[in-house]
């Protein structure tokens, strides 16, 4: 792999990790927000949810302005929006302005991971591509762990405001990585092909190889999206959790997720793609339908924690299979990007859907996870009735 290529990689690898750290930064501050900006403890979930709905946003935009504009322009324009995002976070005293400033947030982060995805289809495919996804993965391990530690220390020792300011100085990084190989992106708008630029996403989402891995993935997702959004509130509410302990339990969060990855590049040489979803998908409904039991018998934490740690590692080993089921065969940048987008989508829906059952108890917020899980057992069946 030559240097620039490396660098491109990089660049890629970057965008992910901010994408995270606007989700696992702010995770251990929800306990502290709530009160400041007056409202529930238990609608701090309604930070992250703000965050994931303008990260899904970019889709509809994205396509076009990298064809324009080319994907320098488009990689600065992002960070842009991002840091726009942050700096209004540093003064909103009110939920309305700060909600909206996790939503810009999350549209720069968004436009950004999804420019990251669409550079690994530049630059790689086949079997490079499938290595080049699992540093993707290691990418999000290290969001996933430094972000949730970092967050849990500045918000105990600082103050929430620091992790904005943290965003800002991530997003100056990043835009001068991306100055400093802008001739190499530049090279790259000049060797794909128009065709491969041109959206035809409608074409591809009807595609049954498509949206059944987008199913699968939005239902591990959206798990891991719910239970990551509320874990601080249960911790700190039937544990009496501090942000400082929710962040270095993200440690083992990350280890979980690590070993889930590493699962991934171990096993695919003696079972399929498929086999190995099925597998995850088993995996998030048992440790789903646990939690739910652990909320009937209130709250073990030696279950809570169980469940969690097995849900971690179960979205590790369904993630790179259902992106490499749905992408397989599908020439440009196009369905990493709709497949990205969707699996957001369908996880924000689910995410959303579980702000209703939050004020009835954990109790029916598990159900509702379990339900999920068992839907991704089904549709990984599918996908498995239709390669047999």
């Amino acid at each position: 792999m030559s240097s620039s290529t490396q660098r491109v990689l990089l660049l890629a690898c970057c965008t992910t990790i901010i994408a995270q750290l606007g989700v696992t930064l702010y995770i251990p501050a929800t306990t502290q927000l709530a009160p400041q900006l007056n409202i529930e403890e238990a609608k701090g979930y309604k930070i992250l949810l703000f965050y994931l709905g303008g990260a899904v946003l970019p889709i509809a935009f994205m396509s076009r302005l990298i064809s324009s504009f080319g994907r320098y322009t488009a990689v600065l324009v992002c960070c842009a929006i991002l840091l726009i995002g942050s700096a209004l976070s540093l003064f909103s005293f009110g939920p309305e302005a700060f909600f909206f400033s996790r939503f810009t947030q999350g549209l720069g982060a968004g436009g950004g991971a999804l420019i990251g995805r669409a550079l690994l289809t530049d630059i790689s495919s086949g079997a490079a591509l499938a290595k080049n996804l699992s540093v993707l993965s290691y990418s999000f391990i290290l969001a996933l762990i430094g972000g949730q530690v970092v967050g849990g220390f500045l918000v105990s020792s600082l103050n929430w405001i620091a992790l904005p300011c943290l965003m800002i100085i991530a997003v100056i990084l990043i835009s001068a990585l991306a100055l400093n190989i802008r001739s190499h992106l530049y090279k790259l708008d000049t060797l794909v092909k128009e065709s491969a630029l041109t959206p035809k996403y409608y074409a591809i989402a009807t595609q049954p190889s498509f949206y059944l891995p987008v199913i699968l993935g939005g239902c591990g997702y959206g798990i891991f999206i719910v239970y990551q959004g509320i874990g601080a509130y249960v911790f700190h509410s039937n544990f009496r959790w501090n942000s400082a302990d929710y962040g270095t339990f993200g440690l083992w969060l990350g280890l979980a997720y690590y070993l889930g990855a590493f699962t991934v590049r171990r096993a695919l040489s003696a079972v399929s793609v498929c086999q190995l979803s099925i597998f995850g998908a088993c995996l998030l409904v048992a440790s789903s339908s646990v939690l739910f039991l652990a909320a009937w018998q209130n709250m073990s934490i030696h279950l809570v924690i169980g469940g969690y740690l097995v849900i971690w590692y179960a979205q590790a080993t369904l993630y790179p299979c259902t992106a490499a089921m749905a992408v397989n065969g599908l020439p440009g940048a196009n369905p990493m990007m709709l497949f990205s987008f969707l699996q957001q989508l369908v996880a924000l829906t689910f995410g959303a859907l579980a702000t209703f059952f939050i004020p009835y108890g954990i109790q029916t917020v598990a159900l509702l996870t379990a339900c999920l899980g068992g839907l991704g057992v089904v549709t990984a069946l599918l996908i498995l009735k239709r390669e047999a």
